[in-house]
């Protein structure tokens, strides 16, 4: 690789290694048992090895906001309300 300054190399190798540890990582989910899991349980594995939520999006072929929505649909329980109370009749 050909570098202009000596302030434009490091930018360079950054990109670079960035680069690698993406694939790297690619490279790891698909060597694991997640690669059959659910697209929540692919982007919790890529962020437990450093990746952001939005590279992790962005490898898995989705937005930042559906897996943050994803993430807070199975923070709450099965059978939680939607805010509405339930009729009472009074016999």
């Amino acid at each position: 690789m050909a570098f202009g300054t000596v302030g434009d190399a490091g930018s360079e190798w950054e990109k670079v290694a960035t680069v690698i540890s993406r694939s790297l990582a690619f490279l790891c989910l698909q060597s694991t048992a997640v690669k059959e899991g659910t697209l929540l349980q692919k982007a919790e594995f890529l962020s437990g090895l450093g990746l952001s939520c939005g590279d992790a999006a962005l490898m898995l072929g989705t937005s930042d906001a559906s897996l943050k929505e994803l993430a807070r649909q199975a923070k709450r329980p099965k059978g939680a309300g939607r805010g509405k109370q339930k009729k009472t009749t009074g016999k």
